[in-house]
């Protein structure tokens, strides 16, 4: 592949260098540039599947290869001290997914400088990172929530799986490192979806702004779900997938899908792959879904595929308080606008026409006066002050 073509997965960090091996493993992956970014010489180190020129070990020099210790100020200065190594691999991409996990320093330290370098070149960068379990303590949390926040203002899109969402589904018995190996293979199949979905010249692809668009500054938390299918007939196949999605470990069953705010959907098979098989499959999958969340659908045809199929779901879910938050403010905006306009053109705010008033209950009473002012009388009442109603 070109530079023309390039398609850069970039994991950072240590879950980000565990990924990108996941990823170069696929069978899929010889058309994709896989590489790896850390501050960990001994994960990079372990990290057989990748090239030794694809491993990144981020300021070696002042690190000495021992990792950030969670301080994500290392992790920034790590990845800005090889900038220039980073615009190298980036350069030419046509596309560039950087996938990782946030709450410790290299990831959320890096991810940032990441995107300022995709954004400096010109390249598309889509980041799916996952969110600490609850169990790491709110510290750790916070450091991720802080990270998510700036890096939604510098990211083209950012896609965040929560870990207790991805393994909420397995059953109790599942050994811990299993737990993990099986999330990083999901994670990559995950990632081949999408890069489906958003490379121009397939069967059926989305726009890459159409994902920027949902996406753009949003806070969200998404599920993913594989389907695979096996036979010779697509339509047997097909039908095997869309089954194997909805019982994906990571989705969380097809809830999922129908409480999503949008939906990314993917159909990747072989050459006899009809249109006929592709319409029915995305149409099923996306009737799974509810009829207000918005799909982006993409379907892929490729000679390895042959008697295969895979089907891809990412369902995006905003959060709530996000969209709490932005009614209130655009609620506000009728009346920051009149005061704004009013403002704008000189104009004064009316005085209310108020008039002192008797003291009521109190009339009969003597009344509450020092230096000869009436305190039983409401303040606003003796000031004469303009309330102001917002309408101007």
């Amino acid at each position: 592949m070109d530079s023309g073509e390039k398609v850069l997965i970039l994991g950072i960090g240590g879950a980000g260098v565990r990924i990108a091996g996941a990823v170069r493993a696929l069978p899929t992956a010889a058309a994709l540039t896989v590489a790896a970014f850390d501050t960990d010489s001994e994960a990079l180190k372990h990290a057989e599947t990748l090239a030794a020129d694809a491993r990144i070990l981020g300021n070696e020099q002042w690190l000495n290869g021992h990792g950030t210790g969670g301080d994500v100020v290392k992790g920034q200065r790590a990845a800005a001290q090889e900038s220039e190594r980073l615009k190298e691999l980036l350069g030419g991409a046509r596309l560039a997914i950087v996938a990782g996990a946030l709450g410790g320093g290299t990831a959320t330290g890096g991810a940032g400088v990441i995107a300022r370098v995709a954004r400096s070149l010109n390249v598309p960068a889509v980041f799916v990172l996952e969110m600490p379990f609850a169990f790491e303590g709110n510290a750790r949390r916070k450091t991720a929530e802080d990270g998510l926040r700036e890096l939604l203002g510098q990211a083209d899109a950012v896609i965040t799986l929560p870990n207790d969402l991805l393994f909420s589904v397995l059953p109790p018995e599942t050994p811990f490192a299993e737990a993990f190996r099986m999330a990083d293979v999901e994670l990559a199949g995950v990632i081949a979806g999408v890069v489906d979905i958003l490379l121009p010249g397939n069967l059926l692809s989305a726009d890459f702004g159409d994902l920027s668009a949902v996406l753009k500054n949003r806070k969200s938390y998404a599920a993913v779900g594989v389907g695979r299918g096996f036979a010779e007939q697509p339509g047997e196949a097909c039908r095997q997938a869309l089954a194997s999605l909805c019982d994906s470990p990571f989705l969380g069953g097809a809830a999922k899908l129908r409480e999503a705010d949008a939906v990314l959907l993917n159909l990747t098979g072989g050459p006899e792959l009809s249109l006929a098989e592709v319409r029915r499959t995305l149409e099923s999958a996306g009737a799974m879904a509810g009829l207000t969340a918005r799909l982006l659908a993409g379907a892929n045809v490729r000679e390895d595929f042959r008697n295969q199929v895979r089907l891809t779901a990412l369902a995006v879910k905003f959060d709530e308080r996000d969209a709490v938050d932005k009614r209130v403010a655009d609620a506000a905006k009728p009346a920051r606008r009149r005061r704004a306009a009013a403002s704008s053109e000189g104009a004064i705010q009316p005085v209310l026409p108020l008039a002192i008033a008797t003291s009521g209950i109190f009339e009969s009473t003597a009344g509450t006066v020092i230096d000869g002012v009436n305190f039983d009388v409401p303040t606003y009442h003796r000031k004469q002050i303009a309330i102001d109603t917002g309408e101007a």
